[in-house]
């Protein structure tokens, strides 16, 4: 049986590494991490139709632009949309493309870290590939 993971206390490492300037490979926007591509990917109108964007574009990208966000919307609201959408991406990422959980990080703390970056309307589609990249593993990656 694999340790139990404190699911806030690993969102909160994940979300402190995202933001760590210069530590984190995927802080700088490449089509060679696999984080930044696949975070695109299933945002991508083609996948989740919350982007509409080339990758390039994409970068700059706040999730205030993404389908999801209402800007008229009660923050609660916007915290419950951002969450579900979290949810459909972990799993998206674990099982249509085959990620791991990074050691220490689960599927509650994925949807919790990836969800406080979702629901902050200033935030771009860059940093939630950081956060995205800190609590999983791709089998891409080396």
């Amino acid at each position: 049986m694999p340790p139990k993971i404190n699911a806030k206390k690993a969102a909160a490492v994940a979300l402190d590494a995202a933001a760590a300037p210069g530590t984190v490979a995927n802080c700088h926007w490449s089509n060679n991490n696999a984080a930044c591509v696949n975070t695109w990917f299933c945002l991508s109108k083609s996948v989740l139709g919350q982007l509409d964007a080339s990758f390039d574009e994409a970068e700059t990208v706040k999730m205030s632009e993404l389908e999801f966000y209402n800007e008229l919307a009660p923050e609660d609201n916007t915290k419950v949309e951002a969450e579900a959408l979290a949810d459909i991406l972990t799993k998206l990422f674990t099982n249509m493309l085959s990620a791991k959980y990074e050691a220490g990080q689960s599927y509650a703390s994925a949807v919790t870290s990836m969800g406080s970056i979702l629901s902050d309307r200033d935030k771009t589609v860059c940093e939630l590939a950081a956060v995205v990249d800190e609590v999983h593993h791709f089998t891409t990656e080396g």
